[in-house]
């Protein structure tokens, strides 16, 4: 059940980013788009706001730069990706691409898999430091921006 679970989500993902036509892709045009400096600093703030909920010790703060380096950096990857996504997706206005959009889900798969492992091991060292209850809150609060920022 679980595998099946995950098969049907993978592969809503898959279309949902894949498919201009797809109500997913009607959705996000149906919102105010947010420019490449907004999303870099909504990420900017979710990680601002990380810091502030774990109450950080002196000796915690020094795991701490990496960490938030490293969601900056995947902040501004996301917010490339989105930019790249809107301009493929405005140039095939009418027609689609079926192949070229499963290689560009492949494409943008693969660069958020490597944002995510760059992130987990800037979090590691601080992960560590954390005691029970800010372990915690980081977790909830990883959690809590992946339901936020969806897919991309």
């Amino acid at each position: 059940m679980r595998k099946a679970l995950f098969l049907f989500t993978a592969a809503a993902l898959v279309a949902g980013t894949a498919l201009p036509g797809s109500a997913v892709a009607r959705d996000r045009s149906s919102h105010a788009e947010l420019t490449a400096n907004q999303i870099a600093d909504q990420a900017d703030a979710r990680t601002a706001r990380i810091k502030a909920e774990l109450r950080l010790t002196p000796e915690q703060e020094n795991n701490w730069a990496g960490f938030e380096s490293a969601m900056r950096d995947v902040g501004k990857n996301r917010a490339d990706r989105e930019m790249t996504l809107r301009s493929d997706r405005d140039k095939q206005k009418g027609s689609v691409d079926i192949i070229e959009q499963m290689r560009t889900g492949a494409d943008a798969m693969t660069q958020r898999a490597a944002d995510q492992k760059k992130l987990a091991d800037a979090a590691q060292p601080l992960f560590v430091s954390l005691d029970d209850q800010q372990k915690q809150r980081f977790t909830e609060a990883l959690v809590r921006i992946g339901n936020e920022r969806g897919v991309n």
